[in-house]
């Protein structure tokens, strides 16, 4: 797992959290260093501070493979623009069908399932991760690879990216079950949720609900996410989680948004602060503000 490399500090963001990049370029940039990566965990060399600096790269950037993907599959079933450097606001009460068609907003739904697997393997550093994202590459649509990625410095979602504060919450999950299915809010759990998601062996879907970088007021679920949700019985196998949960308000809103489809459903976050009104199911750590 590719903190078997990360030596950092998680007090404060590092500069590797910004960047802008051109997604195939982002997705090649993370076959390199899963590549280098891997041979020297084969190879039990871990001591090497060059190799931290890669993991460290590798570990802010894979999440731009969802990212991305993401944000392509909310425009399409939302009737949205297609930007090569934008990112749209969103007026759930009227879906945009009728703009793409079904079989497109099918595709574009798929690839975000596989833009996750993806980025799962880059975190496990799976040797096979250059063949599948080349097999990746290869189904992304016209102009989606030329897309500019843009990612700034956040100390919070670094602080709950920490692997020590990830396997906290695992173990606490763990303990009630482990789950089937990780909804996570995005964008800013991706980090931790791709972690988390290796961690407990579940599935892994992420919901746009950003209230303060993209001022989403709720949770973007379309159809299509109601129903991938629902397959998952009554919930009691699904866990609701956000990588901070602050004031409490984004994880209280999603996980009453999730709770709508799946009742049963566990709440989680990596950091929950003593100030926040909400209290998860599970926590990785309490943070005294």
């Amino acid at each position: 797992m590719i903190d078997d490399f990360l030596f950092c500090d998680w007090d404060d963001a590092p500069g590797a959290m910004d960047f802008e990049l051109m997604y195939d370029d982002a997705i090649a940039r993370c076959a390199t260093i899963v590549e280098s990566l891997a041979d020297a965990s084969g190879g039990g060399r871990r001591d090497d501070p060059r190799l931290w600096t890669k993991a460290l790269e590798l570990y802010v950037m894979a999440p731009a493979i969802v990212n991305v993907a993401l944000n392509y599959s909310v425009c399409m079933q939302f009737g949205l623009p297609l930007h090569p450097t934008e990112y749209f606001e969103i007026d759930q009460s009227a879906t945009g069908a009728d703009v793409y068609g079904a079989t497109l907003e099918d595709a574009a739904f798929a690839l975000l399932d596989n833009a996750i697997d993806l980025a799962r393997a880059a975190y496990r550093l799976d040797p096979s991760y250059a063949a599948m994202a080349r097999a990746y590459a290869a189904k992304l649509p016209t102009g989606l690879s030329r897309f500019v990625y843009t990612s700034r410095q956040d100390k919070y979602t670094w602080r709950a990216a920490e692997p020590a504060k990830i396997r906290a919450l695992a173990s606490s999950v763990l303990r009630a079950g482990a789950p089937s299915l990780l909804v996570g809010a995005a964008h800013g759990s991706i980090m931790a949720g791709l972690f988390l998601a290796e961690l407990l062996g579940s599935d892994l879907w992420f919901l746009r609900f950003s209230m303060f970088k993209r001022h989403d007021t709720a949770p973007v679920v379309s159809p299509r996410d109601e129903a991938k949700i629902r397959s998952y019985g009554d919930g009691s196998k699904v866990l609701v989680f956000d990588e901070d949960s602050a004031s409490g308000t984004t994880l209280s809103i999603l996980s009453e948004r999730v709770k709508a489809i799946v009742p049963m459903a566990r709440t989680g976050a990596v950091i929950r602060h003593q100030s926040s009104s909400f209290r998860p199911d599970h926590v990785g750590r309490t943070w005294w503000d």
